[in-house]
């Protein structure tokens, strides 16, 4: 019995520490790119259904130019939802989908890049939005959930994913104008976003549990 024991203390003191990371969403820039931000209220019965640790919604305004963006953390890679499913459950219809790469100057990203997200045009009841979303992870981010969900599984314990989300409405100006607003906005938000994971974490020896 002792020697179970013993084995048990010893295979629990071989396994990594757990590190805790701790998003500060509350330090992004309310300006940004010309842009000025204001609060979004939060959706707490949503913050709840995702098991999100942290979540914030920020609207970006530059004269005409809008872009909503959602913010949301969590520590499993099960928090992260992707849009190309909750906007069809919402009544929206896609209209098209594809990757872009995010125009984020070199110097200020935290990991190599490139950074890369989702586009996609959605449609319901005569209104249409742009929608841009990236998946963020320790390390990098993707376009793809299925790849982003394998990242964070198989990335540091406790460092859990990140979904920055955005929308703009496509107006008169055209379906480019929306997107090079969205791109602006990701571009100089990513980094702010993601600096958390770069910092000094707290971490819990699998040993003392």
């Amino acid at each position: 019995m002792l020697l179970g024991v013993a084995v048990t203390y010893g295979a629990r003191a071989l396994r990594p520490s757990t590190v805790h990371y701790h998003p500060d969403f509350s330090a992004i820039p309310m300006k940004l790119a010309g842009y000025t931000g204001s609060e979004n209220p939060k959706d707490q019965a949503l913050a709840e259904y995702l098991e999100a640790e942290e979540m914030r919604g920020i609207h970006y305004q530059r004269g005409a130019d809008v872009a909503d963006v959602s913010l949301i953390y969590g520590p499993s890679w099960r928090t992260v939802h992707t849009p190309k499913a909750c906007f069809p459950s919402a009544g929206w219809a896609v209209v098209w989908e594809k990757y872009v790469e995010i125009p984020c100057d070199p110097a200020q990203l935290p990991h190599p890049g490139p950074v890369v997200g989702e586009l996609m045009r959605v449609e319901r009841e005569g209104q249409a939005l742009l929608v841009l979303f990236v998946f963020a992870h320790k390390g990098g981010s993707e376009a793809d959930y299925a790849r982003h969900s394998l990242a964070v599984m198989s990335g540091p314990r406790g460092a859990g994913g990140l979904s920055i989300m955005m929308t703009s409405p496509v107006d008169q100006r055209g379906e480019r104008h929306a997107q090079q607003v969205l791109l602006e906005v990701m571009a100089a938000l990513y980094p702010h976003a993601v600096s958390f994971w770069y910092q000094e974490p707290s971490t819990t020896s699998a040993s003392s549990s």
